[in-house]
């Protein structure tokens, strides 16, 4: 089973009273699309998917690089949906999310949970309480009072598994996918989520969502603008595997092992990321005992985190990584494997530090039993 997301953004920005796609507008300096990848952790995706206005689908694959596919999109949203979830080509038994770009302040958090209830249930929807009293009306008059108790604001994300998709999707358009669910009677489980994730629709949702940008900014990095994190691994090495250190291939006669790729590199650099960011460890995020982490390539973990640290406002300044190998050699790849960093975490090349060194003979090292890797990490706050 793997976890799929689609990203819907193709409407446009008319009520928002823009001549550009609302996934391009600009809130707080940046376009919507690049706060809603922030906030949805991409690197914890087996595949993405974003549907964008058929006009503007390079200029959406610019803005999001390496993190997604884009494809254009349709002229309904189910139609939109349909032509994303093609993309993504799920198994019957992969889970898709599904998220609007134009709810950039949804946490991962709250994505994991609607996913996970999906896993469980089979179809997931996020949720917020209805707190006002709502009224029924009528020619411009109230003419009943219905009961908030019975009532909740669905939203996004939405994750299906995809054989339920499927169906759902069959049945033609609607508002959500979890309207078309209610119309085949298969029981979608509510997730609650906060109010903050609402959906970006006019001018004063615009304006909103910058306050909360803004006080999110201070909130989790008060007085703060730069904070360090120390990262390290290990691992034995084993014979029939290519070895894999800093996201590059190495020719040894062994490999690492491990229930990745074994990249103890970019674990160490991974796990710097997120201390420095306060968001725990890379088995926290990536757990080892996940059958979706089964010889995945270890720059997914690297992007997760930097998605992660985004979204809590940080940016890498620099890093500074030490392997420690009696065999190979490291010399010879420090720079590509810098410059391979350096791509995975969107930086330049220069800030990215890598050596190699051996520990002469003493340790597990030492006996050329395995690797193992240190990694400083500084985040900067943007």
């Amino acid at each position: 089973m793997a976890r799929l997301l689609l990203i819907v953004a193709a409407g446009s920005g008319t009520r928002l009273g823009r001549e550009i796609p609302k996934g391009l507008v600009a809130l707080a300096g940046r376009p919507l699309l690049d706060w809603t990848f922030d906030s949805v952790a991409p690197g914890a995706f087996a595949r993405v998917v974003v549907t964008a206005p058929a006009d503007r689908v390079e200029e959406f694959a610019s803005l999001i690089g390496g993190r997604g596919r884009v494809v254009a999109g349709g002229e309904t949203r189910s139609d939109s949906v349909r032509r994303g979830v093609r993309a993504l080509a799920p198994e019957a038994t992969d889970v898709v999310a599904i998220h609007d770009a134009a709810r950039p302040l949804v946490t991962a958090e709250e994505i994991r949970a609607v996913l996970e209830a999906a896993e469980q249930n089979g179809a997931a929807a996020a949720a917020t309480p209805i707190v006002d009293t709502v009224k029924r009306i009528a020619g411009g008059a109230i003419v009943g009072t219905l009961n908030r108790e019975e009532l909740c604001g669905a939203g996004t994300p939405q994750a299906f598994r995809a054989e339920i998709l499927e169906k759902a999707l069959s049945r033609g358009d609607a508002t959500d996918e979890a309207a078309l669910c209610e119309e085949l009677g298969i029981p979608v489980a509510l997730v609650p989520v906060s109010r903050l994730s609402f959906k970006i629709t006019t001018p004063a949702d615009l304006e909103l969502a910058e306050a909360v940008l803004s006080s999110r900014r201070t909130r989790e990095a008060p007085n703060m603008t730069q904070r360090v994190g120390i990262g390290f691994d290990a691992h034995p090495f084993v014979p029939g595997r290519e070895l894999r250190l800093g996201g590059i291939a190495i020719p040894h006669e062994k490999g690492l092992e491990g229930h990745s790729d074994g990249d103890a590199l970019l674990h160490a650099v991974t796990d710097a990321v997120l201390g420095a960011a306060g968001l725990g460890s890379i088995g926290d995020h990536f757990p080892p005992g996940d059958a979706r982490w089964k010889e995945a390539d270890s720059a997914t973990f690297l992007r997760g985190a930097r998605d992660m640290a985004k979204s809590r406002g940080f940016e890498v300044g620099n890093v500074d990584a030490v392997v420690i190998a009696e065999s190979p050699q490291i010399a010879p790849y420090a720079v590509g494997i810098g410059a391979r960093i350096a791509e995975i975490l969107e930086v330049e090349a220069g800030v990215i530090s890598v050596r190699g060194t051996s520990t002469n003979g003493l340790g597990f090292t030492g006996r050329s039993d395995g690797v193992a890797a240190m990694a400083i990490v500084l985040l900067k706050s943007r």
